[in-house]
């Protein structure tokens, strides 16, 4: 495994900059988040969705230039570049030719700095975003994630962040100025970059890009603890979907990781989890069946999503519950031995790609305050042992726990 050296800086009066020099690469990637996610939009017909939109209209126009102008700028630098919201965050990732990451950052500086947001960019942005609100229902998988979060999640942090048709509708190029002003702030505000970069040289560049950049965005504070129990939406359907959500450990919790690894053996990591045999393979109760773990810096919960039949959705149900009792008991050598090496192999593969790197140098100090080298986060993984993760098995998934997860079903009936 190569050496890495990473450095971090803070910058522009209070922006975290963490950038890791990647011997031999030819790309550079930037992953940057502002703190202006779903959990600060207004409510409702005072502009819900605002997040969503300025995370799409931020790339139509940037100072001096137009839309069509940003867009052939950054085009004539090859760089390829996605934005996304979430209830913390809009972030923009961009990935270049290392030899062009200082005219690349001149631009995304402009696009956060001076954004243009004028009337038609936002027209086709508002258009956009009520056609995602409106096919929601159109993906049930998709959809039944959004109810669970309703409940599992305290508010403001369980809005879907796609706004209304009334909140979308009201918002306005001088309300959106206006606000992103207001949130869009360095103190708060997240850069990781990865790549061949000198990273004294690159810190010294977004000082003077960033001059006079100031201020401390206001975060969102829980205001109503998770409902839970249980929720249905009604769908003329052929499908049941379903979705458990259990309550886990935060990122920077020590039991995340062996957390992580009970959901790889329960319902991860392809075809071999214990859900896949014994719900689907073994019983044939459902199409599709799989557990994900979200690890957060406040809070963490782990889905279980399954698409059945009205038929057997009940049953379905009872299965999952049975494995996650049995789960409860502790995994076995081998279930443990293909997990760490697929955690692993994982990990190892994704320091290849810069694009890997630079999420994670900006998920680390979100999530966890410091970043950490692959090399930190394997020697973690080869701590493990299996007794760590039974012990926590049995306390993670004992009755009590189980029966207070929070259930959404969306289709023809409940359960």
């Amino acid at each position: 495994m190569k050496k890495q050296n990473i450095e971090v800086f803070t910058v522009a009066g209070g922006m975290k900059l963490a950038i890791e020099p990647i011997e031999g690469a030819t790309t550079a990637t930037i992953v940057w988040t502002v703190p202006v996610g779903s959990a600060g939009d207004p409510i409702g017909g005072l502009g819900a969705g605002e997040s969503n939109v300025l995370s799409e209209i931020i790339l139509r126009g940037a100072g001096e230039r137009t839309s069509r102008e940003f867009s052939d700028a950054l085009d004539r630098l090859g760089v390829q570049r996605a934005t996304s919201s979430s209830g913390y965050a809009i972030t923009v990732s961009a990935t270049c030719m290392a030899a062009q990451i200082e005219e690349t950052l001149q631009l995304l500086c402009d696009m956060y700095l001076r954004p243009r947001i004028e009337a038609d960019a936002l027209e086709a942005s508002r258009e956009l975003a009520l056609q995602s609100l409106g096919s929601l229902t159109d993906d049930p998988q998709h959809f039944v994630s959004i109810k669970i979060n309703e409940i599992a999640i305290p508010a403001p942090f369980n809005q879907h962040g796609y706004g209304s048709v009334e909140g979308l509708n009201a918002l306005t190029p001088e309300s959106l100025h206006a606000s992103w002003k207001r949130r869009c702030r360095p103190t708060g505000s997240i850069m990781g970059i990865a790549g061949a970069i000198d990273p004294i040289k690159i810190r010294d560049l977004m000082e003077r890009l960033l001059e006079g950049w100031r201020g401390v965005s206001v975060e969102p504070k829980e205001t109503t603890a998770a409902s839970r129990g249980s929720i249905y939406e009604k769908q003329v359907s052929s499908q049941t979907h379903m979705c458990l959500a259990l309550p886990s450990p935060r990122e920077a919790d020590d039991a995340s990781l062996p957390h992580r690894l009970m959901v790889r053996v329960l319902g991860g990591g392809g075809m071999s989890n214990r859900l896949f045999s014994e719900v689907r393979e073994k019983r044939g109760l459902c199409y599709s069946v799989g557990m994900n773990y979200g690890c957060g810096r406040d809070r963490g919960l782990s889905t279980i999503y399954a698409g059945s039949t009205p038929e057997r959705a009940s049953e379905t149900l009872a299965c999952i519950r049975t494995e996650l009792g049995r789960m409860a008991q502790g995994v076995t050598e081998g279930e443990f031995t293909r997990a760490i090496i697929g955690l692993k192999s994982g990990i190892v593969m994704g320091g290849e790609s810069t694009m890997a790197r630079a999420a994670a140098l900006a998920g680390d100090l979100f999530r966890r305050g410091h970043v950490r080298t692959l090399a930190e986060v394997v020697a973690t993984v080869d701590r493990l042992t299996l007794q760590q993760v039974n012990d926590h098995a049995a306390q993670a998934l004992d009755p009590k726990r189980i029966n207070e997860g929070a259930l959404a079903v969306v289709g023809p009936e409940p359960l």
